[in-house]
């Protein structure tokens, strides 16, 4: 294929996946143009605009069921990294502060105010509610946060294997309980994400978890099942790949929600969101891209879609002790080849459907500190291949690249059930296939490819999604701190410059200056390419007609969601 004739293969590869399994059974659904707790970061398995609650004519009852394609892995709070448990999480444990739908402001939840830092740069007192209660009726109180941030920090508790640990254990000094219902945070020097990053959390009882081990604490049950929580919903029970089931919180602060029960329901992949959609199985949910049209005309649905804080990209493996294949992406020539080799724009209008923007940054464009590196890599697969040439990686009889001894082929991962991802791998793999490179493809179940990315990191390439957070600190996902322990530098990308930069951003409190440090990085980024982002792909919703005060918006579609005491069904039932 030549240069100036970008379309044909690509086309050919559509057309011919287009007649296989995937567009079956969709209705005969059309292409149309309509992935937290820190600064970045959660994974996304998921694949409208809000309005305000309007409880006049509230119905008292009933339950609904929201339909996703990943089951919860950790819903403890210090613990979490994947949009799935943090939908169950932050249903389950109230935050001391909480976001609006729209606009990503803060607002107030446990607390009385959303705190100001001190005029010394380093202090923040936030004041609890008066008559806050966990579930169990015991007072919520200041010596819960406490407890809640020494299990992050504290040298005691250094066998709590939170992702938040390195972070907290550089920039945070103290958390004091003044008294029941006051608590002063101390960090060592000025840290910007501090308010948004880490007071915007949710809180454990410290007389549940504190009867454990701290080592226990990183197995205990109560990560998926908690016995006493705080929020809208109580756990009551999980069958593990099928379904999660909450009660209503009668003791909670807010006061008791309309609804009686809410189920997490783990199904198939997008596309049967969309059918158990349309024949009312479940509620609501994130249907399947291919099939945003075909609801268009469902009587009983409504939909909603919006520019989301999101990006989906791949990550290579760099890390040499964990996989042979980092002799390929740990060439700066063959990561740069393999992007130029990609046709985002009719990736984002043909697989997802014209639902998603190619992507041009570290960072969505939904960031305030967004800009477009001057570095860019335009789709030229003539390029593609000269720089591979260049690089020494000679293609060999049967078209595959090699390079001292080691040859160009690898095994590429992506979530089940996220149709748009399982096609995104294989069109992946066969535009690389145009370069010399081998790739085979394989979906896996989510759970276990955030801890393959988060944890083990025993992949070789990842396709998965991120949903970001308000502040624009990416520490979790690009410094060399965030290899392993839950964190997201599945790559193992190291770059002192890199380190610094993000290390300088936090403790910059002029936004115009940390706005600069954080473009530095987007360049940076762009050169290096540990991970390349590949799209901003829109968030989209289907609800029921019966759902009333559904509000997820660009900033809390999967947590947390403040109005969710507000949701009634029409029916009662």
């Amino acid at each position: 294929m030549s240069k100036n004739d970008p379309d044909s293969q690509f086309d050919r590869f559509l057309d011919e996946w287009s007649r296989r399994d995937f567009l079956r059974g969709m209705g005969g659904a059309l292409a149309f143009s309509a992935f937290l707790a820190g600064g970045v970061e959660l994974l996304e398995a998921c694949g409208g605009n809000s309005t305000q609650s309007n409880t006049q004519n509230a119905v008292r009852g009933g339950h609904i069921v929201e339909g996703v394609i990943s089951d919860i892995g950790n819903v403890n709070p210090i613990f979490i990294n994947d949009t799935a448990s943090a939908t169950v999480g932050y249903l389950a444990y109230a935050r001391m502060l909480t976001v609006d739908a729209n606009t990503g402001n803060l607002m107030p939840d446990l607390a009385t105010a959303v705190p100001k830092v001190d005029s010394d740069q380093v202090s923040y007192k936030v004041t609890l509610k008066d008559n806050i209660k966990w579930s169990d009726g015991q007072p919520i109180t200041a010596d819960d946060v406490v407890y809640t941030f020494q299990l992050m920090y504290d040298p005691q508790y250094k066998a709590v294997t939170s992702r938040y640990r390195s972070q907290l254990e550089q920039h945070l000094a103290s958390v004091t309980a003044v008294d029941q219902k006051t608590v002063v945070f101390k960090t060592k020097g000025p840290y910007a994400p501090f308010i948004i990053s880490f007071i915007n959390f949710a809180i454990l009882p410290k007389h549940v978890w504190s009867t454990l081990q701290p080592a226990a604490i990183n197995s205990s049950p109560m990560n998926q099942v908690p016995t006493v929580v705080s929020g809208a919903m109580i756990p009551v029970k999980w069958d593990k790949g099928t379904q999660y089931q909450m009660k209503r919180n009668d003791l909670y602060y807010k006061g008791k929600t309309y609804l009686d029960s809410y189920y997490f329901k783990v199904v198939a992949d997008a596309v049967q969101v969309a059918n158990q959609l349309k024949t009312g199985e479940i509620d609501v949910g994130s249907p399947d891209l291919s099939q945003w049209d075909s609801l268009a005309n469902v009587q009983n649905l409504d939909r909603r879609s919006y520019v989301a804080p999101s990006f989906d990209y791949y990550i290579q493996n760099l890390d040499p002790a964990k996989t042979p294949k980092a002799a390929i992406f740990g060439d700066p020539q063959v990561r740069k080849a393999l992007l130029t080799a990609l046709d985002r724009k009719a990736v984002a209008q043909r697989v997802y459907f014209g639902l998603a923007a190619p992507a041009d940054s570290s960072v969505s464009g939904a960031q305030w500190v967004h800009t477009t590196p001057k570095t860019q890599y335009p789709f030229n697969l003539a390029k593609a291949n000269q720089m591979l040439d260049a690089a020494g990686w000679t293609k060999g009889a049967d078209g595959i690249r090699a390079k001292n001894g080691v040859r160009m082929e690898w095994e590429l991962r992506t979530n089940t059930g996220n149709k748009v991802r399982e096609t995104l791998i294989t069109v992946l793999a066969d535009q690389w296939k145009q370069i010399g490179a081998n790739v085979t493809t394989n979906p896996v179940q989510f759970p276990q490819l955030v801890t393959q990315l988060s944890q083990t990191r025993e992949f070789e390439m990842i396709l998965l999604g991120i949903s970001e957070g308000l502040d624009p600190d990416t520490t979790q996902l690009w410094s060399s701190k965030s290899i392993g322990g839950g964190a997201l530098n599945g790559a193992a990308y190291k770059n002192p410059k890199v380190d610094d930069l993000l290390d300088q951003a936090v403790v910059t409190l002029d936004r115009e200056k940390r706005k600069g440090l954080y473009q530095q990085l987007q360049e940076i980024l762009m050169e290096d390419l540990p991970a390349p982002l590949i799209t901003y792909p829109k968030a989209v919703w289907g609800i029921s007609k019966r759902v009333k005060n559904w509000n997820v918006g660009p900033w809390n579609g999967a947590s947390p969601r403040p109005w969710f005491n507000t949701v009634y069904v029409t029916d009662g039932k």
